[in-house]
């Protein structure tokens, strides 16, 4: 594989693969899709740029009419990179937590008039499309990471564009990449000594595209609350309490609820029966009362 640092860019088949995945279209093509990915390869592969004179040539073949009707701001920055190719492509773009997965490779201009401007947002939806499908093969669970290096140059691009909001894969499918990633690392048993450093990286790197989706908790039901148990009848406190009922006798007071009209007594009359009666139809005895 030629690795020679963790990062993701760090290794030869990785420059190989970004350069595929940023190749250039033919002239002929649609005049503001050709200029956005001049614009991509001046900031993600500028050294396709700053060498070869592929880059002059294709914006020499381009239809002046179809350059004049560009904003003067792409036009501006067209001409500057075509003028001077390696003075435009001396500013580095990428943000430290990028460049903390990624590595320094590959870091040139982020150029907004060759980005941002009407009609070039095709060609990065193309881009951004190209490196997700690229990482949809890579991080299908299968091989090992020796096997997947080169080829997950696309989340290098992905981030990159996620980064400056151009174009940023779906939840879904990130946390699909999340899953093959894990079982990779899984199945790679050698040199866990290096590995570990690069595989820091590519989580850090996904990361950048968006947050983990928390796993969905299941729903508890809660058991419903138990009824209140109706209030306990009050038991008689002081001396026992002896009442008469007409039908069955004289009986003693156990418990007591309610009030006024709607007063109940539970009494133990003395044939054992226990009944509960409203107070208004039994009389209390007093003491000595036969």
């Amino acid at each position: 594989m030629g690795t020679w640092g963790d990062g993701i860019y760090d290794n030869d088949s990785a420059l190989d693969e970004l350069a595929d995945l940023l190749a250039i279209a033919e002239p002929g093509d649609d005049v503001p899709a050709l200029v956005a990915r001049i614009g991509l390869l001046a900031w993600l592969h500028p050294v396709s740029v700053t060498h070869g004179e592929g880059v002059r040539e294709l914006v020499a073949g381009i239809d002046a009419r179809g350059l004049d009707e560009l904003p003067e701001a792409t036009q501006q920055a067209l001409r500057s990179l075509v003028d001077d190719p390696e003075g435009a492509t001396q500013t580095r773009s990428r943000s430290e937590a990028a460049r903390a997965a990624i590595g320094g490779y590959s870091n040139g201009p982020r150029i907004d008039a060759l980005l941002r401007f009407p009609g070039a947002q095709p060609a990065i939806d193309a881009l951004g499309e190209r490196a997700a499908s690229a990482l949809d093969g890579a991080l299908d669970g299968k091989g090992d990471l020796y096997e997947v290096a080169g080829s997950l140059a696309a989340l290098g691009v992905a981030i990159e564009l996620a980064e400056a909001d151009l174009f940023r894969p779906s939840a879904a499918r990130l946390e699909r990449w999340r899953a093959g990633f894990d079982a990779i690392d899984r199945a790679t048993k050698d040199e866990r000594g290096f590995w570990w450093r690069y595989v820091r990286r590519v989580r850090a790197g996904l990361d950048l595209l968006g947050p983990k989706v928390a796993p969905a908790r299941p729903i508890v039901r809660r058991r419903a609350a138990p009824a209140k148990a109706k209030a306990k009848a009050a038991a008689p406190a002081g001396p026992e309490e002896r009442y008469r009922h007409s039908k069955y006798g004289d009986g003693t007071l156990v418990a007591r609820t309610g009030a006024g009209d709607s007063e109940t007594v539970e009494l133990r009359f003395d044939d054992g029966s226990v009944r509960r009666i409203l107070a208004r139809f039994v009389t209390r005895l007093t003491a000595g009362s036969d």
